[in-house]
């Protein structure tokens, strides 16, 4: 039996840490930073993130969201924002470098720095971001005012465990508005991620200092965009904390590692390749108690699944991949993780697996189309559009590459690597099973990375626990520099079209005061604000994506009519709608204000609510026939 296998058999006898690393030969590690430090210097750098929170907060107030341009909100900042970020990134790196530790000041710095970045858009905008969310808002009150599942009206209804808790949320707070929740979502989803991220970074790394470094990164580099009001950003959670559960408890061999060749030529690869799991972290319980958390790891995926479609999936190739590198000795947990999913789709989504089969499997094994076609399309658009695509390319390839040059660093260094490599590469054996709407690369870069800026910092962090050291503070300095502005761009480039305004709120709700229940909604461009309300009252429909669809063809009058053409319908237009189109290209270049100039003036078309942000038309089917 090999030292990994002899910690895991007294990590189940329930003996406590320290007698966990002892006896496998080591010794508990130091506590950094033992020296002196003034008590100035950390109120010092305490009081600095607090004049740049400050700062950041008068310069995001003083933004007008309507000097927003194609460029999106990097454009509309004023100088103080950057000073305020730079102050922030300053502080972060100059606390780390400190000769101790301070685990307060710490979370102080990243919580500013987390507000600095994700905090700006509720600021400006005052309303929630994606049009994505107000559908969210909406399918969490279906559900709390029916008390019922349709599968048949949304796929979201074939996975509402994130909305039946919306719902509970509302009716057990009172709070039957919760727009204000969704406005501030991006920034209350980063801030439960913290504690689930630094616990997984720990049991990724050799000190708790790279530890804090990566998670830092982590929010430097987060332009996705998922953490908004959404199952993803829940499912997420869930995924981290139960990924930071398993390596802080249930770390080793799943089995005797000389049981046959096979398990001894692997166990040997992996200790060759890397150094022994981290002891910072790792928690030695009784067996009851463990016995609980298995329970717990069971229900963070049952409640991935029950909430999203993708995020259970990515955990299969994660637990598969901490299963074969020693990392997971509950074997059962692999097994658990591709049946509840699995069964979950065949048995309680069943309604939408009979009528989805071929987007589901039509392009399985199809690797050029998954990965390469989905990333070619979106390369497409205007000019400051695909300035920001190529934005965001430039940034995963940079971090990619670090996370890459840090594997070689962690080797040579035998510090803890494989790990956080296998944790990111394994999500890429999910290209072959199909695009997930064109998304599936923007998945993966966030499902990896928290497994990728651990890497990424390694070679900035010094090989003992000490803090980085004057060369690779400035290095790390200017790469967090470098890597927040680019964020800045990769996160917000879309700004005028992911963001809304008041008067298209009160458009919205003037359209659902003027159209009776059962009617037709058409929207020219999927990019509007609606269906936080009446989510099954209406027949909602959109005459164009907002996709890039090269060669696109003019809008007609005609597309409206065909819908309106038995009962009538109602069409708005918005000023968001309009950025989508020509920030994606999913219409030629003014070809939306051209089909309002021109169908507005149509018989039978009617302008019953107008504003700055757009127009509402009641568009009458008995004049327009078939």
């Amino acid at each position: 039996m090999t030292n990994d296998s002899a910690t895991t058999a007294r990590v189940t006898s329930g003996r406590g840490l320290k007698d966990i690393v002892r006896s496998s030969g080591g010794e508990p590690p130091p506590r950094s930073g033992a020296g002196a430090m003034p008590v100035w210097m950390g109120g010092a750098l305490a009081a600095l993130a607090g004049l740049a929170l400050i700062l950041a907060i008068w310069g995001t107030l003083s933004v007008d969201p309507r000097q927003i341009g194609g460029s999106g909100l990097i454009g509309a900042l004023p100088p103080v924002y950057f000073v305020a970020l730079a102050l922030s990134l300053v502080g972060f790196v100059a606390s780390l470098s400190l000769p101790r530790f301070n685990t307060a000041l710490q979370i102080w710095q990243i919580l500013v720095t987390v507000f600095i970045i994700h905090g700006a858009d509720p600021i400006i905008h005052g309303l929630p971001r994606l049009e994505a969310s107000y559908r969210h808002l909406g399918i969490a009150d279906n559900l709390a005012q029916s008390g019922q599942l349709d599968p048949t009206l949304d796929a979201y209804f074939n996975w509402p465990g994130f909305f039946d808790l919306l719902g509970m949320l509302s009716g057990s707070t009172g709070v039957k508005d919760l727009m204000g929740v969704a406005t501030w979502a991006p920034l209350g989803v980063n801030v439960l991620l913290l504690a689930p991220l630094l616990a997984l970074a720990t049991r990724l790394t050799a000190h708790r200092r790279h530890a804090w470094a990566a998670v830092w990164l982590f929010y430097l580099t987060s332009w996705v965009g998922q953490d908004y009001l959404a199952p993803q950003a829940y499912a997420f959670i869930l995924l981290i904390t139960l990924i930071a559960c398993i390596l802080s408890t249930f770390t080793g061999w799943a089995w005797h590692t000389d049981r046959n060749r096979f398990s001894t030529a692997l166990a040997r690869i992996v200790g060759k390749l890397d150094a022994p799991a981290p002891q910072q972290g790792l928690i030695g319980l009784p067996r009851g108690d463990s016995a609980v958390l298995v329970v717990v790891c069971a229900v963070f995926l049952l409640a991935m699944t029950v909430s999203h479609q993708l995020t259970p999936f990515a955990a299969i190739p994660m637990l598969a991949a901490l299963l074969l590198t020693g990392r997971l000795r509950l074997r059962f947990l692999p097994v658990l993780a591709v049946v509840v999913p699995v069964g979950w789709l065949v048995f309680a989504a069943s309604t939408y697996l009979q009528g989805h089969q071929d987007q589901l499997f039509g392009s399985f094994g199809d690797i050029g189309t998954n990965a390469f076609g989905s990333l070619s399309s979106r390369v497409s658009g205007s000019d400051s559009h695909q300035f920001v695509v190529y934005t965001r390319l430039a940034e995963v390839a940079v971090l990619w590459i670090l996370a890459a040059v840090g594997a070689v660093v962690g080797h040579r260094r035998r510090a803890p690597w494989l790990t956080a490599a296998v944790g990111a590469l394994a999500l890429f054996v999910l290209i072959p099973i199909q695009p997930y709407g064109g998304e599936l690369l923007l998945r993966i870069y966030l499902f990896s990375l928290p497994f990728t800026v651990c890497l990424a910092v390694l070679p900035l962090m010094s090989d003992k626990p000490s803090g980085p050291g004057l060369r690779r503070g400035i290095a790390l300095l200017v790469l967090g520099a470098v890597l927040s502005v680019t964020t800045i761009v990769t996160r917000y480039g879309n700004d005028i079209m992911e963001s809304f305004s008041t008067d298209e709120i009160a458009l919205v709700n003037r359209l659902y005061e003027a159209a009776p229940p059962g009617s037709k909604l058409i929207e020219a461009v999927r990019n509007t604000p609606w269906k936080f309300q009446h989510y099954s009252g209406y027949d909602y429909r959109s005459l164009v994506p907002a996709e890039p669809r090269p060669g696109a063809s003019p809008l007609t009058c005609d597309a409206a009519n065909q819908i309106a053409a038995r009962s009538g319908a109602y069409l708005i237009v918005t000023v968001s709608q309009l950025h989508a189109a020509d920030l994606r290209g999913s219409t030629p270049a003014g070809d939306l204000r051209n089909f309002v100039a021109t169908c507005g003036t149509n018989p039978g078309w009617t302008r019953i609510a107008e504003n700055d942000d757009g127009v509402v038309f009641r568009i009458e089917g008995a004049k327009n026939g078939n």
